[in-house]
């Protein structure tokens, strides 16, 4: 049984695209939600799943945290009403975990083929979309449940060929996939967020203002986006760990 952890933007599309032209078969494509992604990239996966069913793919299954009563908990709820910020901000990586890897495995502990696998004593193959431009993210997760490949690296796939794969389908490239409040977030992509959503950057701000902060300034760690949006001389300090919501 094969599964892709579809993340919505360029390079698990371009894995999800190569899978088609390659024939290779997938039998759950799960994208796990945040509730923090930018508008664009709900659009383009919504369009992206009417392609994949028309080229014979599995639609999309969309997986959110939820608490003991199902009810789902985004990732900016959630740090509202802790009064704090994506761990990513203090050097930690459970955002990702708890929002992205654990929904993500609580389906499948649940999900009926997947439960007649590990029953039969087969494991499942999960492909992860990260591309030969960046080896160092490809750890090797295996268990007794699960078999993770990295396709992308295999076929030795970057970051441009992973856009000459979209293109050459007729399929429009998507933005970068990623929390619109997230730490790792660059200056002019900071910039870019108050330019063409202004709504949502005005809710980071306020996340900042809600959380109880001590030793780092804001979402930038050494700097506020408050002060940095604000027209404010700030000193970034970049974030050594990866993101693992990023997706090209």
């Amino acid at each position: 049984m094969n599964i892709v952890s579809y993340g919505g933007g360029i390079n698990s599309t371009a894995m999800l695209i190569e899978c088609v032209k390659r024939e290779i078969p997938i039998d759950l494509i799960l994208f796990a939600d945040t509730g923090g992604e930018r508008p664009d990239i709900y659009k383009y996966i919504r369009h992206f799943n009417k392609w994949l069913i028309k080229n014979k793919m599995p639609e999309i299954t969309r997986v959110q945290r939820t608490n003991i009563n199902g009810t789902y908990i985004t990732l900016e709820g959630y740090c509202f009403a802790k009064k704090q910020l994506p761990s990513l901000a203090y050097g930690f990586k459970s955002c990702s975990q708890k929002h992205k890897i654990q929904p993500q495995d609580k389906f499948l502990n649940n999900y009926k083929p997947a439960k007649e696998e590990w029953k039969a004593g087969r494991k499942i193959t999960k492909f992860v979309g990260y591309d030969a431009d960046e080896p160092q993210r490809a750890k090797d997760y295996t268990d007794n449940k699960y078999i993770v490949e990295y396709p992308l690296i295999e076929w030795d796939m970057g970051r441009d060929e992973c856009i000459d794969t979209i293109r050459d389908f007729g399929l429009d490239i998507p933005g970068k996939s990623a929390c619109y409040f997230c730490p790792s977030s660059k200056k002019h992509e900071i910039k870019k967020l108050q330019q063409d959503y202004p709504e949502l950057a005005a809710r980071a701000i306020d996340m900042e203002k809600n959380a109880d902060l001590t030793k780092i300034k804001g979402l930038g760690r050494s700097f506020s986006w408050g002060e940095f949006l604000s027209g404010e001389e700030v000193q970034e300090c970049s974030i050594e760990i990866d993101c693992g919501c990023y997706d090209g």
